[in-house]
């Protein structure tokens, strides 16, 4: 399952010029476990069951008007969104199972709620659903947790000893530039440009492992630099360790790299980004806070 789950963590990466991007980094430095101090709310109503064992591997949405779902997506996810983590090594005590089963889940709010959730800006609306989410996971699964501070191996990104090679774009020239950072860890960002012609993800066992192993492209055109660093702190390359943005950049950056994949020739992911971005991963330890799981218990279907 530990393959499977890599392949497929390969493949999105691969990907991703085609796809959704999913932002997984905050503020530089290790952020916080949300937490509420006052009493959680909850969801008007939520179902959740086993996913089918065939089913692809999914995610947590969370749209503008609605509420919160998730396909095929394992409980460890769900935990990382649900806290505003968006590293592995900031969950601990981590069950087998909760790593690999996967769940569909559906939910509804009152319309009342709903109405209140409208008002709210989108780091707003996406904590309270987190809080939501938080509440389930607790009466559902019975998750109990704690958090702790921990010394754990980070990587530091610094701009290389050759100079960045990333070129910055003018102000107001990206059509980003007026997307905000998001408050949490684990975010959805702005769609990139469609796919090629005839272009359709990898299918059979062939072309899957064909693309696992194919050369990594990274080309941005105009994304501001958390973008940047959110894709390159969650290649598989980095072993799930946070990543802590030094680099003191801003703005809307141009970058481009090419490197192999395990398996492959050519240049590794930490050579290539320093030789053609002029950024490089510096290993270091470095305080997180890690939240550890105390209990947890499968559900039963409903």
């Amino acid at each position: 399952m530990q393959q499977r789950s890599r392949r497929h963590k390969l493949l999105i990466l691969a990907g991703m010029v085609w796809g959704v991007v999913v932002a997984l980094l905050g503020a530089p430095g290790c952020a916080q476990v949300l937490r509420s101090a006052s009493p959680l709310p909850s969801f008007a109503v939520a179902s959740i069951r086993p996913a089918a064992a065939d089913s692809p591997d999914g995610g947590i949405a969370v749209p503008p008007k609605g509420s919160l779902s998730a396909n095929s997506t394992t409980l460890k996810t769900m935990i990382l969104f649900a806290y505003g983590l968006g590293n592995e090594d900031e969950l601990s005590g981590v069950p087998d199972w909760v790593r690999s089963d996967r769940f569909q889940l559906e939910t509804r709010i009152d319309d009342a709620r709903a109405a209140a959730l409208d008002k709210l800006s989108a780091d707003d609306r996406s904590e309270q659903m987190r809080f939501m989410l938080q509440s389930l996971l607790a009466e559902r699964f019975h998750l109990k947790v704690h958090s702790e501070t921990r010394e754990l191996p980070v990587y530091s990104l610094v701009i290389a000893k050759t100079g960045l090679k990333c070129t910055k774009q003018a102000a107001d020239s990206s059509p980003f530039d007026s997307l905000p950072r998001p408050r949490f860890r684990m975010s959805v960002g702005p769609p990139p440009p469609p796919p090629p012609p005839n272009w359709h993800p990898p299918i059979t066992p062939e072309e899957i492992q064909a693309q696992a192993v194919a050369p990594m492209h990274f080309r941005t055109k105009g994304w501001p630099f958390w973008m940047v660093v959110t894709v390159l702190s969650h290649q598989p390359e980095t072993g799930g360790r946070v990543v802590i943005d030094k680099t003191g950049l801003e703005g809307s950056y141009d970058c481009e790299a090419t490197w192999s994949r395990e398996g492959g020739g050519g240049e590794s992911f930490f050579t290539a980004i320093e030789d053609q971005m002029g950024l490089k991963l510096q290993p270091e330890k470095a305080p997180v806070e890690v939240l550890v799981i105390d209990h947890i218990e499968r559900p039963s279907e409903n």
